[in-house]
């Protein structure tokens, strides 16, 4: 007898995913193809479809680590995180963290570093479109208005921590240009990450101004974001110039969605 259509969609399902063999008799065996040829056709077109999402988001991770690591890592990858979406587009978000990556500790290799990096741009550019405040936006702003001050940053903006010479060598890679060997820091960078006028930008960020930042996406107001570069300055009169100063750049970056005062 039969089974009902939604039976025979899991198990074609299990066939493809995992070579669940079940699925076979009920393929027609007819013809110079077999059946067991026919469903290897779609597992094969399944895995290859899946890894060539991969390749897309984490293109300059593959060309460091070669074709043949990359493809038994994604293999690997696939079968460890099967795909539970309808776009492609999050497939690959997990990536990170199969190969190892620890954001707090640092302790990760450099291949995760890498592709957490990478995951990142592609977050940098999907990111939904927002308004961008202005440099007037700021001066609009009464006087007595400020300490209350709170940023709004466009979705595409991202920080991440750098532990290895991995801005270096993605850089060099996606110039074309001759790669260094991976190095670990002595102390972490901190990368800044958005997209501007459709266009995604990154670069470095000195500590104070990671921390100034770190604060304010963590939804500090404008006093409370010179509190937290009070504590890394000695120069105490110079906090608030100095914070005033990261919002121009940020404003200037495009970073910035909205001034709620």
């Amino acid at each position: 007898m039969m089974p009902g259509l939604k039976e025979l969609q899991n198990a074609f399902k299990r066939n493809v995913v995992n070579g669940d063999e079940e699925f076979g008799k009920y393929v027609n065996t007819a013809g110079a193809v077999s059946s067991d040829v026919r469903l290897a056709i779609y597992g094969n077109a399944y895995f290859a479809r899946l890894e060539e999402a991969l390749e897309s988001d984490y293109d300059i991770l593959k060309q460091l680590l070669g074709e043949d690591v990359f493809n038994e890592i994604c293999m690997a990858y696939t079968k460890k995180y099967p795909s539970h979406y309808y776009s492609l587009r999050w497939f690959g978000q997990d990536f990170p963290a199969f190969l190892g990556y620890q954001p707090d500790s640092g302790e990760h290799h450099w291949p995760a570093e890498m592709a957490q990096l990478e995951w990142h741009f592609v977050g940098a550019f999907d990111a939904a479109d927002d308004v961008v405040a202005t440099e007037a936006d700021a001066a609009a702003i009464a006087p007595e208005a400020w300490a209350e001050l709170k940023i709004r940053f466009h979705p595409s903006v991202r920080t991440m921590a750098i532990w290895w010479n991995t801005l270096t060598r993605w850089r060099t890679a996606k110039d074309a240009e001759i790669v260094p060997e991976s190095v670990r820091l002595l102390e972490p960078a901190q990368c800044l990450l958005w997209r501007h006028e459709l266009m995604t930008q990154y670069r470095s960020m000195e500590a104070d101004e990671a921390i100034a930042l770190q604060a304010a996406l963590a939804g500090a107001n404008f006093s409370e974001l010179c509190g937290a570069l009070a504590e890394e300055m000695q120069d105490q009169e110079m906090v608030p110039m100095k914070a005033a100063g990261f919002l121009k750049t940020w404003l200037a970056a495009g970073m910035i969605s909205e001034l709620l005062a």
